[in-house]
């Protein structure tokens, strides 16, 4: 309901209608009725009950008739020129005297029509007088809540005769029109032709602005970053997700609508943490058009609003946006109707997004103390007694901001605020999830003595009583993990308090899993307490208290969380436990290079590295002895018979040996070191990285692949390790013993510098020509990797095929390929050691030659010798360290195809957050995805809620894409757009490995762990004996397992091939029961059992309590669900109660289960 001020009796200019039909009532205008912008047929509304009545345009084609608005007797009527028509249009609203054709071309009189006004006491009338085919009517009522119209022709907006120029608004029957003529020709239009079938309808907003701008190709686009202020996005066709993404970290995307087309974005204006960003779906179609194009003439009226601001605005959704009183009115061109619906289009997407409800109606008005000001709600000047909307900001009321420029330019000014706003509901977003996260892991501290007392007991094997449960508090035990972490170069976080993963996990591990690093158990033998394993976190027996066990000065020290210190010996080693936990140090989430790599490696290395570079040092000055003690020996001593002096010579040389060897032993000692060092926090690190990528990764590589780059990385170390000492003790001495030649003889020191340049060049070309055929080799060997594993797997059905000839062949060409490589490769390798073996008294006799030839004389006898010497051990370290670099050359195909591992986006990153319990309320939204680019959408716009201890079954055709739904909601793929939730938390937020550690899952063609079938239903986890064959129990396996010779302890090989399939089935639901999940997710996973096993399985989820989600087939398996989801095609078509969509014999369920049946 509207009001408006019938005090003044003030002409009031009438908002302008979007529509052409009767129904809206508040603002039914029937200016546009006729010709292009003419959408809907004219029906009668509850509009016409003169609350806003319109009949400023009710005379003739296009004459005009209005009513005087006041509050006496009456304005005398307005004073219409005769405007030539061609024809009545449809009018609006039931109007006494009027046409009840498409066209009336009869003269009709001026009849009085009484309009109830509750706001209004006076009478109006208006007379408009028109000449033409159709003169104006006569309105008279009561108070009309349009202007006073003073009967004047139609300004510039319809044409109405003929002209020489064709108009875009031509309303049909003129044989030429100008877009903007005034009317009063004294040509008269010929009568219109004869109604034809009307043409579709055109959206406004693309029919004025889809030609302007230039068009943006969303093909394989995943997003569209939505610069501005200074640029108009349009939506021509397809729809637009928007979304707000922090400006400067691009962390989670926050979705606030989809646009449809017809909708006007404007870009976000600086200033703020979230911008705009747009995700275009299938057939989307943008342009983007420069605000600058509206200021051509016939888009002045828009490009008005614009001069001084260069944005427009957005206000949030319960803004009361007034027009004020004696406003100035602004011109009704269609253009202005064409942008305002548009923008208003994309301001509602805005709106909607930050607040759901109404505005409250005691809420505090700003300038009262109440301070809302600050809260989520844009407020704005409203007059006294003046129009009011509801709290949807619909484009009409869009509309309504351009009659009055004033309020328009308010909410310009109000952009900056709702940006601002949407920067704080975000915030209220995450703060939100952060105290649910909190709330729902709270469990107190009795049940963190339980979970201690279980973790002894499952590590006990000293026959101690391991019912004492420990003392220990979470805070210590962080305080302890963190100078062990600290120690290991880790950063842990503290996780959050209570039990969110369960009663059985320990405190040490909840430290590690909300820090996302993996731990190991470490035995503490006899005698441990002397050799280095690393940092450790220990307890303390029979206290349980933890301790940090740090390596010191050759043996170990217990670190308490108060910082005291005790060194351990072989009295106190009894004190503690004779288990302790090791932490792993990840790889950094961010993609490493070769050196990030490096750098990796040498962490921790520090002493080692110095002993290394001390060891060098010492080597290299001790060699440079070398040749200048034989020069002078060879050249002086002995020539001149001083035998005293060789002698001590002699003993300087052996002690410089002795050094020398006891320096090169505290080399290769720190080299071992670090090889240990690197290979303990290498190899994991790379495993870790494996682990943590996402499914995808998986499916796009082979086996072979994988197992080339989680192995490959050993093979380097083992490489690089043998190399690198050996490469820079090569290039020290040779760079020691060029320093010697060049204080002998420059001439000669360059002659031998450019020798040893063409040598390594050789060499360095054989290394880039062995590097190519070595490339060549290594994806050969992965490639026949792969098929070595995938025969052996498949054998039983390549004998089943009679296949086994081929298999044999196919595998056979391959190895002669790799067989043909290698000895490529050793060729280059012969080469290159035929070439070492020539090089060096080839370099020799050119020396001698150059001594004997140009350069006689130049050097002693006693120089010479020394200068030979010298040359000789450079071109030694020179060959030493060809042969390194070749050798570490062969490493280079090995990173290769590591680097996917290292490059590849780990699935969850540092910002992830914990889920804490979950209830079991899951909900998606809006779910599309796709394989790949360019292929079909599997799952296009599907959305469901599930609540806590639902049973919901997914049925549908094969391909329609259940199993792809099922891989989206436990976070196997990302979405191309929508959102899934876990108690109202999105999954891409969250840590999914902790998620699904609370679900319990069976996907299709599960295949059991290799080992006992106790191992197979625990998993990695700790349950006693009779904790599985409860699990076994409510999978209906246990009687086949006491049937076994081996019971719990039959061991499975690889794919279970052991056992049936449909005991194979029932041992993966057992390893998925045996958590007592919360969520449990069924893909097939009863497809092989019988209907008395699988009645079984079902009545055993149901008295877990547990929401299911159960894809299938049968029909057995979905009568007892809760609610069924019929999906094809990727949609959801039905959805209902079983019974209910069986009644429904039309549907898909029916049909469904009719084919089953038949």
């Amino acid at each position: 309901m509207a009001s408006v001020d019938g005090s003044a009796g003030a002409p009031r200019e009438r908002a302008q209608d979007t529509g052409g039909d009767g129904t809206g009532g508040q603002w039914d205008t029937g200016r546009w009725e006729t010709g292009q912008w003419d959408t809907r047929p004219a029906e009668p509304g509850p509009s016409d009950t003169g609350q806003w009545d319109t009949g400023q345009w009710e005379t003739g084609a296009y004459g005009t008739a209005g009513a005087a608005h006041g509050t006496g007797p009456g304005t005398p009527p307005g004073a219409g020129a005769p405007v030539p028509g061609q024809g009545g249009s449809p009018q609006q609203g039931p109007v006494p005297g009027r046409q009840d054709g498409a066209y009336d071309t009869g003269p009709q009189p001026a009849v009085p029509y009484v309009e109830s006004d509750p706001y209004g006491t006076g009478t109006g009338a208006g007379v408009g007088t028109g000449t033409g085919a159709n003169p104006g009517t006569t309105n008279s009522g009561t108070t009309n809540s349009g202007t006073a119209n003073s009967g004047a022709p139609d300004a510039g907006t319809q044409d109405t005769g003929s002209h020489p120029v064709a108009s875009p608004y031509d309303t049909g029957g003129h044989p030429v029109a100008s877009p903007y003529d005034t009317g009063g020709h004294a040509t008269v239009a010929p009568p219109p032709p004869a109604a034809a079938a009307p043409a579709p309808p055109q959206d406004q907003v693309t029919a004025a602005f889809g030609m302007l701008g230039e068009g943006v190709d969303c093909t394989g686009v995943r997003s569209v970053p939505l610069e501005g202020p200074h640029v108009l996005w349009l939506v021509t066709a397809g729809a637009m997700d928007l979304f707000a993404v922090d400006a400067v970290q691009q962390g989670h995307w926050h979705f606030l609508g989809r646009l449809e087309p017809g909708t006007l974005l404007l870009g976000p204006i600086e200033g703020t943490q979230h911008t705009l960003v747009g995700r275009p779906l299938r057939e989307c179609a943008l342009r983007r058009i420069e605000l600058r194009e509206l200021a051509r003439p016939e888009y002045s009226d828009v490009s008005a609003h614009f001069q001084g601001h260069g944005a427009v605005p957005m206000a949030q959704s319960h803004a009361h946006p007034q027009a004020q009183p004696g406003a100035a009115a602004l011109p009704h061109s269609p253009l202005d109707t064409a942008f305002a619906l548009g923008i208003g289009r994309s301001l509602r997407v805005l709106f909607e997004a930050p607040l759901d409800g109404q505005v409250s109606p005691d809420a505090v008005h700003p300038g009262t103390g109440g301070g809302a000001e600050d809260d989520e709600i844009l407020w704005m000047h409203v007059e006294p007694r003046s129009v009011q909307y509801g709290a949807e900001f619909s484009p009409k009321a869009a509309a309504q901001l351009l009659v009055d420029g004033a309020m328009w330019q308010r909410m310009v000014d109000q952009q900056f605020r709702l940006l601002s706003a949407l920067d704080r509901w975000i915030e209220l977003l995450e703060r939100a999830h952060e105290d649910r996260t909190a709330a729902g892991i709270e469990a107190g501290e009795a049940v963190r003595a339980q979970a201690d007392q279980a973790l002894l007991a499952s590590i006990n094997t000293t026959g101690k009583d391991a019912s004492v449960p420990t003392a220990a508090t979470d805070d210590a035990t962080l305080a302890v993990a963190r100078l062990a972490a600290r120690a290991a170069g880790i950063e842990l976080s503290a996780p959050a308090q209570g039990r969110g993963e369960g009663d059985r996990t320990s405190p040490v591990e909840r430290i590690a899993l909300s820090s996302r690093v993996r731990t190991r158990v470490v035995k503490l033998r006899q005698g441990w307490w002397r050799e280095n394993t690393g940092p450790l976190v220990g307890h303390r027996a029979g206290s349980g208290e933890p301790v940090a066990l740090l390596w010191r000065r050759g043996r170990y020290e217990a670190v308490d969380a108060d910082g005291a210190r005790t060194r351990i010996r072989g009295s106190r080693a009894a004190e503690f436990e004779p288990r302790a936990v090791m932490f792993y140090r990840p790889l950094p989430e961010q993609p490493l290079s070769a050196w990030g790599l490096m750098r990796f490696c040498l962490g921790g290395t520090r002493m080692d590295l110095r002993n290394l570079a001390l060891g060098g040092l010492v080597a290299v000055g001790l060699g440079a002895l070398v040749p200048i003690a034989t020069g002078q020996v060879l050249g002086v001593y002995v020539p001149n018979a001083e035998t005293s002096l060789i002698t001590q010579v002699s003993l300087a040389i052996v002690l410089s040996s002795i050094v020398s060897a006891a320096f090169m032993l505290l080399q290769n000692t720190s080299i071992l070191r670090m090889e240990g060092r690197v290979e303990a926090a290498l190899q994991p690190a790379v495993w870790d990285r494996l682990l943590r990528l996402p499914t995808k990764f998986f499916a796009e590589r082979s086996t072979g692949e994988l197992a080339s780059a989680a192995m490959g990385i050993s093979t380097m170390r083992r490489v690089l390790s043998g190399v690198g000492p050996v490469a820079v003790q090569a290039c020290t001495v040779g760079a020691m013993n060029l320093v010697l030649l060049l204080f002998f003889s420059v001439p000669l020191a360059l002659m031998a510098l450019g020798l040893l340049v063409v040598i390594a060049g050789a060499f360095i070309a054989m290394g880039v020509w062995q590097l190519r055929w070595q490339s060549k080799l290594v994806d050969l060997n992965n490639k026949l990797n792969n098929m070595s594993f995938q025969t052996l797997r498949g054998l039983p059905k390549l004998r089943v095929a009679a296949a086994e000839s081929f298999a044999y062949a196919a595998w056979a060409r391959e190895f002669a390929r790799s067989r043909e490589l290698q000895q490529r490769v050793g060729r280059i390798k012969n080469l290159t050691t035929v070439l070492n073996s020539v090089y060096l008294p080839a370099t020799s006799l050119v020396m001698f030659m150059l001594l004997a030839g140009p350069a006689r004389g130049t050097l002693s006898s006693s120089g010479f010798l020394t200068f030979n010497t010298a040359v000789t051990m450079m071109l030694t370290s020179v060959t030493q360290l060809t042969n390194s670099l070749i050798s570490a050359a062969a490493a280079l195909p090995m990173f290769e195809k590591v680097k996917p591992v290292l490059h590849e986006p780990t699935e969850v990153r540092g910002g992830s957050t914990q889920p804490g319990e979950l209830t079991g309320r899951i909900e998606a939204r809006g779910l599309s995805f796709r394989y790949s680019d360019d292929g079909p959408l599997t799952l296009d716009e599907v959305s469901l809620r599930v609540e806590p201890g639902e049973f919901v079954a997914v049925v549908g055709p094969s391909g329609c894409g259940k199993s792809t739904l099922l891989r989206l909601l436990i976070g196997f793929e990302k979405p191309l757009s929508g959102s899934v939730l876990y108690d109202g938390q999105d999954l891409a937020a969250l840590d999914q490995a902790a998620v699904r550690r609370q679900c319990g899952v069976v996907l299709q063609n599960a295949q059991p762990f290799v080992g006992s079938i106790l191992d197979s239903i625990c998993g990695a986890e700790i349950y006693s004996h009779e904790e599985a064959w409860e699990a076994a129990e409510m999978a209906g396996l246990a009687d086949d397992i006491k049937r076994m010779p081996m019971g719990m302890h039959t061991i499975l090989s690889d794919g279970g091939a052991a056992v049936s399939g449909g005991q194979r089935q029932r041992l993966m639901i057992a390893q998925a029961l045996i958590r007592r999940p919360r969520i449990l997710y069924f893909d097939e996973a009863t497809s092989a059992l019988d209907n008395e096993t699988q009645r079984t399985v079902i009545e055993s989820t149901r008295k877990l309590q547990a929401t299911r989600i159960v894809i299938a087939h049968r029909l057995s398996t979905v009568m007892d669900a809760d609610r069924v989801l019929v999906m094809s095609q990727g949609r959801v078509v039905q959805q209902g109660t079983p019974a209910q969509l069986l009644a429904d014999t039309s549907g898909q369920f029916h049909e469904l289960v009719r084919r089953q049946i038949r």
